[in-house]
């Protein structure tokens, strides 16, 4: 009964991360929340299935999110390392929150990491907390359109490794790997600010990577052409009104 109870809670904060991500990447997820719920609800029966069952926890963020990775890579057809970086995203927003929770949580005395481990309540009650924090994100990033944008072309698996992705593959690795140490200090009863904090910094850098490189594909898809065909425009006026 009680692995029942952590899947179905734990998918509800899963989801919240998922539509996260696709918020980040101004996705339309209104019309796939079943199929979002589906993602979280196998995300979350892959958790626990290798905490609780083969007790190999130190492998659960990396089958859930090698899952989510696939099945968002099919429901919005988009390139794997499109969907990589979507996934790894919203994932570490995620992590980094409910991290921040915990530690709060802990700092003040309300419970401890054995009591996290060990109990379903507090488990369950940091996991929609932080799904309700999400929440919060979430509501002023699609109301005011807040997002990347970025070409599918661009993100294809065979220009994963070339300029500006590579750089990008470089944080998504090096996050996956924070996370998953993150992972391991959970279960040695080990967490503390300073590991959080530089994964919550990390995080940062490669949001700011992403900006930056965002804006000059907005630039270049928008703000060029119309330059063009200004210059076309000015550049008939002128052979008109200077004919040969």
């Amino acid at each position: 009964m009680s692995f029942a109870i952590k899947v179905f809670l734990s998918s509800i904060e899963l989801s919240a991360m998922i539509v996260l991500s696709l918020t980040m990447f101004r996705f339309q997820y209104y019309y796939y929340l079943h199929k979002i719920y589906g993602t979280a609800f196998i995300m979350s029966l892959i958790t626990f299935y290798f905490r609780d069952i083969v007790e190999l926890g130190t492998f659960a963020v990396i089958s859930a999110l090698s899952a989510e990775i696939i099945l968002i890579m099919i429901i919005y057809r988009i390139p794997f390392f499109y969907s990589l970086l979507v996934s790894v995203t919203g994932f570490i927003a995620g992590v980094i929150i409910e991290s921040a929770v915990m530690l709060s949580g802990i700092k003040l005395g309300l419970f401890d990491p054995v009591q996290i481990q060990q109990s379903v309540a507090v488990l369950g009650s940091i996991q929609l907390i932080t799904a309700f924090i999400i929440s919060l994100i979430i509501y002023p990033l699609q109301r005011r359109k807040i997002g990347f944008l970025f070409k599918t072309k661009y993100l294809a698996s065979r220009t994963a490794l070339k300029g500006y992705n590579f750089i990008l593959s470089a944080f998504l690795v090096l996050s996956i790997v924070l996370a998953q140490l993150e992972l391991i200090s959970f279960y040695n009863h080990s967490m503390n600010i300073v590991s959080s904090t530089f994964i919550a910094f990390i995080f940062l850098i490669g949001i700011y990577v992403a900006y930056i490189h965002n804006k000059k594909i907005i630039r270049e898809t928008y703000e060029r052409p119309v330059r063009d065909e200004l210059d076309r425009s000015l550049s008939n006026e002128h052979s008109k009104s200077n004919p040969k």
